[in-house]
């Protein structure tokens, strides 16, 4: 939970005991399956050929937006940054993308997230206009989540619309042209058409057979390109699926030329697994204060820059196999609630307790998950699938733990379970603070993976505040993983807290934080890189392997976590991810 600025570090002895044998009895040896929900999902694709006749293709795959330039169709390149964190637009998760330039000569941008349409026009000399929802001119076409959107330039001069939502295809087409306005645009005169439009039809017959038809349609976009032929995709199941003029009733599959967006190179890395986050926010605004924001007010982060900081450290630790999207971001103007009828925060008291360091704020309140849970219906949201676990972004003394969980087999991460909820399934609780830095948050994950590798080993015997001697000859791959400078053993990789390199204990830091540990230290981390074919092979190692700062110490240790294909002798998964981020998909048969 949250103490002044800083998470208590609580490790309960009485973890369930899921003995490592029993868990690998439940795992015969098979091949592994990846077209179940959680792995790579693409969301949309669009291409759009520019005035300098060179065409761009943008990919939506796991909510992030990736682009590559003709001719360099190798190189896939994350621009998701554009739109998020300080530049975000929108809310939510980010399921469509698409670039087309008017008759006018101006490029439009058409941004799809959180079921909204956002677009942005270039203007005459260069720069750009503002950011502007416009949703409501898909008014006609119903009340679902709009999951993408596109306008195409036809041959004949005219723009269509698509717009897809509810699993359903919607289109408009220009009527009017005004043929004596001209412009050109690259190699084509084009006439400046007026802003007169058909009525929105549904087109979704027209795709009856594409694709698992079992699952909806989630984008169409259509366009004309160099060679004067029109292309038209359509996304449906994850999968990615093409038609070219005239061969209208020929739909071929693509999605494995998308395989290569936003995976690791290396064969040997496992596919991404995509997780959907919802964000609550307590963030009340300070009346006092000239109706500011609590983070503003005081300066502390700003949550959605955090968010994003955090989904981007975790996929470069990760070597791009934890991709997170924020599907749901919902802040809340008022003080987290506590348990045990201990009232929240008011507006002048936390002022006043946070107005310099050290803060003075009391510390006798638990957070209320359940109510949150059950006001925010998170577990219906979780039950349904269209989230996978929730984030509280929360000031400090919120009575937060820094991981723990819900649901049917919920076990300690690194606070207690939720007991009494809604869930039909395990959901993943995280607290963050927003006056700490983003590798607060990234300590939190590291002690999420120690709570499920403890479980999943059944033992932890050199965890925090603990110093087996000799150490346990029959150690398993967490504890032998684990293993620190201390540990009467070849140190490993240590914890999340460090120690990899501490010779010996500090009492007056029993806790074990120790990012700047000059001392080389003999150590078989490096070796984990060629899990599960450890050879035993040692490095000399000190804290500048990491840079000596906490933010390169918690990278580097994440960054050690296998995440590879296959399994040890057909039993454990080489990926350790997957069980801190799909428990059940992971130990099921």
């Amino acid at each position: 939970m949250f103490s002044k600025t800083r998470h208590i570090r609580t490790f309960r002895t009485g973890f369930p005991a899921l003995a490592f044998a029993l868990c690998l009895l439940s795992m015969p040896a098979q091949a592994e399956t990846q077209s179940a929900a959680g792995f790579s999902t693409i969301n949309s694709f669009s291409p759009a050929v520019y005035p300098d006749q060179k065409m761009r293709q943008f990919l939506v795959k796991n909510g992030r937006i990736y682009r590559r330039i003709e001719p360099n169709w190798n190189s896939w390149e994350d621009i998701s940054h554009l739109f998020n964190g300080v530049n975000q637009v929108g809310v939510g998760e980010i399921t469509g993308y698409d670039v087309e330039v008017y008759q006018d000569g101006r490029y439009r941008m058409f941004l799809t997230r959180g079921g909204e349409v956002h677009r942005i026009t270039s203007l005459e000399g260069g720069g750009w206009s503002a950011w502007e929802n416009i949703t409501s001119v898909f008014a006609p076409t119903g009340t679902a989540p709009v999951t993408s959107f596109t306008s195409a330039l036809y041959a004949d001069g005219l723009l269509r619309q698509f717009v897809v939502r509810g699993g359903r295809v919607y289109r408009r087409t220009q009527e009017s042209v005004d043929a004596t306005r001209m412009r050109r645009i690259g190699a084509r005169a084009l006439p400046v058409v007026q802003e007169s439009w058909s009525s929105w039809s549904d087109i979704t017959s027209l795709f009856a057979n594409v694709g698992d038809t079992t699952k909806p349609i989630v984008s169409f976009h259509s366009a004309l390109y160099v060679d004067g032929k029109l292309r038209q995709f359509v996304g449906r199941g994850g999968e990615t699926w093409r038609r070219t003029e005239p061969n209208w009733e020929t739909w071929e599959n693509i999605t494995s030329l998308f395989d290569p967006a936003g995976r690791h190179a290396d064969t040997r890395v496992h596919a991404p697994i995509y997780k959907r986050a919802m964000v609550i926010e307590y963030n009340p605004v300070m009346t006092t204060q000239g109706y500011r924001l609590l983070n503003q007010v005081r300066n502390w982060r700003e949550p959605r820059v955090l968010e994003q900081q955090y989904v981007q450290y975790l996929e470069q630790a990760s070597t791009q196999v934890v991709q997170y999207a924020v599907s749901q971001h919902v802040r809340l103007n008022e003080f987290p609630p506590f348990t045990g009828n201990v009232p929240r925060f008011t507006e002048q008291e936390f002022l006043q307790c946070t107005a310099s360091y050290p803060f003075t704020c009391r510390e006798n309140g638990k957070f209320d998950y359940e109510k949150v849970l059950r006001d925010h219906r998170v577990c219906e949201k979780a039950n349904v699938g269209e989230i996978d676990e929730v984030w509280i972004m929360a000031p400090p003394f919120a009575g937060l733990w820094e991981a723990n969980m819900a649901g049917p087999g919920a076990f300690d991460t690194n606070g207690p379970v939720v007991p009494v909820t809604t869930c039909n399934v395990k959901l993943n609780i995280m607290g963050f603070n927003y006056e700490r830095e983003p590798e607060r948050m990234l300590e939190d994950m590291g002690h999420r993976i120690e709570g499920t590798m403890r479980h999943l080993f059944g033992q932890w015997r050199n965890g925090y505040l603990q110093r087996p001697n000799p150490f346990p000859a029959n150690a398993n791959l967490w504890e032998r993983f684990t293993a620190r400078g201390f540990d009467y053993t070849p140190a490993a990789c240590g914890n999340i807290h460090g120690s990899l390199n501490t010779p010996v204990p500090d009492p007056a830091n029993p806790w074990g934080y120790d990012h700047t540990n000059p001392n080389p230290e003999v150590s078989t981390c490096e070796d984990w890189e060629n899990y599960p074919a450890l050879t035993g092979a040692t490095t000399v190692i000190d804290c500048t392997r990491w840079g000596c700062t906490d933010l390169g110490w918690h990278l580097y240790w994440l960054g050690k976590i296998p995440a590879f294909k296959g399994r040890s002798n057909g039993l454990l998964h080489n990926n350790w991810w997957w069980y801190v981020l799909d428990w059940d998909r992971a130990v099921q048969p």
